[in-house]
């Protein structure tokens, strides 16, 4: 399997902020897996020091075996003026855009399996959307494609982002929108082309997205989790 992301070329304090935190994590769940104990006071430092910068906000948990090895918490779940609600370890999050590794891990699937290429234009499969011929699969990917963030009209009585809408709805505001860059001449983080992005899986797997999800990662995450669980040599005492 294929891991795809864009490469950062200039990297500011908050951008070396999130790697640290990314690969403290990878090491923290290596050592959960393979280690006997988990240094918990090292990991409270660490998630000490970048509450006290500012630098970090969110929850995580690390477990081994069905139990829970280490859980922390930092930040707030909501802000509203002066008022400020602590984050938990039970505080539920918004999916936001966690789905977009997992579309772009499919979509490199599909080019693996010669379904898909990276060179592929838009207009293969929705030449409606403004500029499809010039935007590649890889430009999508890689937030390249100037392809706009849309939503709904404002309405002041309605909160618009928290209504549900159909697919059809969305690419008929995409269709409507003016780009906001030729493609392939600036970077640009762009929901509306992951998105569009979903819709060619569905289009090339015949498919929807969710079941596309389960039978590509879900389930292979399972098998895999299953054979390490029975695979692995457990020790005695």
């Amino acid at each position: 399997m294929t891991a795809f992301a864009p490469i950062a070329r200039n990297y500011n304090p908050l951008v070396k902020t999130k790697i640290l935190f990314a690969t403290l994590l990878t090491l923290a769940l290596f050592t959960a897996g393979y280690a006997q104990t988990l240094d918990k006071a090292k990991l409270d430092q660490f998630f000490d020091r970048l509450a006290e910068k500012n630098k970090a906000m969110g929850s995580l948990t690390i477990a081994k075996d069905g139990n829970v090895l280490y859980t922390r918490a930092m930040g707030y779940s909501q802000i509203n003026g002066t008022e400020k609600k602590p984050l938990t370890a039970a505080s539920r999050f918004r999916l936001g855009s966690i789905t977009k590794m997992f579309t772009a891990t499919m979509i490199l699937e599909l080019v693996e399996e010669g379904k898909l290429k990276l060179t592929d234009t838009l207009d293969k499969f929705f030449p409606q959307i403004p500029n499809a011929g010039k935007i590649t699969i890889a430009q999508i990917l890689s937030h390249r494609s100037g392809i706009p963030n849309v939503r709904r009209e404002h309405d002041a009585q309605i909160k618009v982002s928290t209504i549900p809408m159909a697919k059809n709805e969305m690419l008929a505001l995409i269709v409507k929108a003016t780009p906001d860059f030729e493609p392939d001449t600036k970077h640009q983080y762009s929901n509306s082309g992951y998105f569009i992005l979903g819709l060619i899986l569905e289009k090339v797997t015949g498919k929807p997205y969710d079941r596309a999800l389960e039978e590509r990662i879900a389930s292979n995450f399972k098998s895999r989790v299953w054979q390490s669980l029975h695979s692995t040599p457990r020790k005695t005492r």
